[in-house]
């Protein structure tokens, strides 16, 4: 009997099962070789909003007194306003606020703080504590200067409240203006590590420090600059008038062909009379350049007038990025070993490189130890241009062959050859680098993901992966340009009040509790009753302050690194010595 011959309607649907298959089975193959890079984040079920009265574009909890932060303010003067000068066109503020916004009284009678709000004609762009001075803040402007302030807070007995002040220092005009007289903005900038004082204390003292700048005319720089060592109200430099200029020296690193927009440095070599560096910047123009830029060693007690600052270039990426470079984090080196049959085990470095740009992707490199070039290693979309990044913490985990209770957190000295009883350097399982971030993500709101390496002792198994973990969007209505946060400490002092004047810094618009649907909570997340479990390890809990421009919003919210916790736990439990 002959086989009937199907008709064109079969042959149709025949081949449109076969294409579905197909399609089907390479969706779920893509989706199983990044599982790590593609896991969805949680959202935080409570936080606190409040308005601010101007755009805001950068913020920087304080390290000293963590329950305070700085925030800087970005607005257009309208052809209605009055200026300052005819050509003005911006204006900004720094002001200090609570990162809480409950004022809670230590005793009967105690104020709300008075706390210092600052009126610029220009824009602020950018604001960094000092990594080793954290009462010495930075403010970088719209017109090409940077601005230093000392960071105190002190007791008003009479007064029965705390006063916070930010000091004036100096000012220092880095960037000149164009031949048209537009001035140029300070995109961004960032202190380098070290300092040294000179001079005689409270009389004529001053800090060398020295920090790398971009601009908005393409330029990315390097200054070594001497700043009075003002540490307080009553020293006699203290003025009721303009700062002074600050003395500096400063060079051209590199240039972009269009806006300059992010920078970062990264510690080559340092010997008794210089420092060497690397210097990135990143740009419009999708670049990512770097440079070799020796200066004076800044933490040498000798001062050398005639020192000079000498810098040259190293390569230019231009082809991988698709859209402007935004955000350049370099990250400590990480050390590993390859396992090897007799004599010592060879040490590997690693110098991770992590990039966001305003194509949305969250990019992370490996940087060559000879000539420094960079290699992709992964990347991820993140939704957002990845505007800024900031790391919260880092710590490594072993996972040990034979164990059951999964990964266990380990100190640096663990790290490479661990031993515990019977355990030899043989028994290792996989060893994982973890860098928490912190970013601004512009129209896609703030994120906490991890980034891990992974390294075995066997060759060729190394792996980067990001896992996305917590993401905030509720409280914003546009551009998140800048987050911060701070890790909670059981007796640190919290609250702060509003201010002397309530109307003064922020609206007290919407300052209950919400959730992610903007409804009231009338109890705390779950999540944070870890702490109060005796029988676990508690995680390490964070504030994040998040805001957006347009809409003026300050969000306050919580993070909770329950992995963390968990290796640290394991740890305790197999009596494996706990890292920090």
């Amino acid at each position: 009997m002959a086989i009937p011959k199907p008709s064109l309607t079969d042959l149709i649907k025949n081949l449109k099962l076969i294409l579905q298959s197909r399609y089907s089975a390479t969706k779920q193959s893509s989706r199983d070789q990044q599982p790590l890079s593609k896991m969805e984040p949680s959202e935080p079920e409570d936080y606190v909003t409040r308005t601010a009265l101007q755009e805001i574009d950068t913020v920087e909890i304080s390290p000293l007194h963590p329950e305070y932060m700085v925030i800087g303010t970005y607005s257009l003067v309208k052809t209605s306003e009055p200026r300052d000068y005819e050509a003005q066109t911006r204006r900004g503020t720094l002001q200090i606020l609570p990162v809480s916004s409950i004022f809670i009284p230590k005793y009967a009678g105690m104020l709300p703080p008075s706390l210092d709000k600052l009126e610029f004609s220009c824009a602020i762009v950018d604001i960094h504590f000092h990594p080793s001075d954290p009462s010495l803040l930075g403010a970088a402007t719209s017109i090409g200067e940077i601005h230093f302030f000392r960071f105190i807070k002190h007791g008003d007995v009479l007064g029965r409240r705390v006063l916070v002040r930010l000091i004036p220092l100096g000012i220092a005009k880095v960037a000149e203006d164009d031949q048209h007289g537009l001035s140029a903005l300070v995109t961004q900038f960032t202190w380098l590590s070290d300092l040294s004082t000179h001079g005689i204390r409270d009389l004529n003292d001053f800090q060398r420090v020295g920090l790398a700048f971009t601009t908005s005319f393409g330029d990315t720089k390097i200054a070594s600059l001497e700043i009075p060592a003002i540490r307080d109200l009553n020293d006699h430099r203290v003025s009721s008038t303009k700062p002074p200029d600050v003395h500096f020296k400063c060079e051209q690193v590199s240039h972009h062909e269009l806006e300059a927009w992010t920078v970062s440095t990264f510690p080559l070599a340092s010997t008794h009379d210089n420092t060497t560096c690397l210097v990135l910047s990143g740009g419009d123009d999708s670049a990512l350049l770097a440079a070799q830029v020796t200066l004076p060693n800044l933490s040498s007690s000798q001062l050398d007038e005639d020192q000079t600052i000498t810098s040259s270039p190293l390569w230019k990426e231009r082809r991988t990025h698709t859209a402007g470079v935004v955000a350049i984090l370099p990250l400590p080196r990480i050390r590993t070993t390859t396992s090897s049959r007799g004599g010592p085990e060879p040490i590997k470095e690693i110098v991770p490189l992590v990039t966001g740009s305003y194509d949305e992707t969250l990019r992370v490199f490996e940087l060559d130890l000879v000539t420094f070039r960079p290699t992709l290693k992964t990347e991820i979309s993140l939704s957002g241009g990845v505007w800024r990044l900031k790391v919260l913490d880092q710590y490594s985990t072993l996972s040990l062959q034979g164990e059951s209770n999964g990964e266990h957190l380990i100190d640096e000295d663990q790290k490479i050859g661990i031993v515990h009883g019977s355990r030899q350097g043989s028994d290792l399982g996989n060893v994982k680098q973890h860098t928490l971030i912190l970013a601004s993500l512009m129209h896609a709101g703030a994120m906490v993901l991890r980034l891990t390496y992974s390294h075995r002792p066997s060759p060729g198994e190394d792996a980067w992966t990001v896992t996305p973990l917590t993401k905030f969007r509720a409280g914003h209505e546009s551009m998140v340009y800048c987050c911060d946060a701070s890790l909670d400490v059981d007796d640190q002092e919290l609250g702060g009040g509003m201010g002397s004047n309530a109307n003064e810094p922020l609206r007290r618009e919407e300052s209950e509790a919400r959730d992610s649907n903007g409804k009231g909570k009338d109890k705390a997340s779950p999540t944070l009753d870890a702490n109060t479990q005796h029988h676990k390890v508690s995680p390490p809990t964070y504030t994040v302050v998040s805001t957006s421009f347009y809409d003026m919003k300050i969000c306050t919210w919580k993070f909770v690194d329950e992995y963390k916790a968990t290796v640290k736990q394991n740890a305790a439990a197999s009596g494996v010595r706990i890292g920090k």
